[in-house]
């Protein structure tokens, strides 16, 4: 799980041994936290982690945004 200064993010990486838990759960944050033993952390530098791409709009607005912050970067 990806976390930026001390709160979780996404995208959450699951094995595929835990898919038939998905079938049972009403949502998949249930699943995730259910056993927190087995929360494997990954401290990043970005607050990316933290994009929401639920809609088409959302998804375009940051892509426009990561090339811009590209673009910035290498100046």
């Amino acid at each position: 799980m990806p976390r930026h200064k001390g709160a979780d993010g996404h995208p959450v990486i699951v094995s595929a041994a835990v898919r038939p838990e998905f079938f049972e759960a009403e949502t998949a944050r249930e699943v995730i936290y259910q056993i927190p033993q087995r929360i494997r952390v990954v401290n990043v530098r970005t607050t990316s982690i933290f994009e929401d791409f639920s809609t088409l709009e959302s998804y375009e607005e940051c892509c426009a945004n990561s090339q811009l912050a590209n673009t910035k970067r290498f100046r």
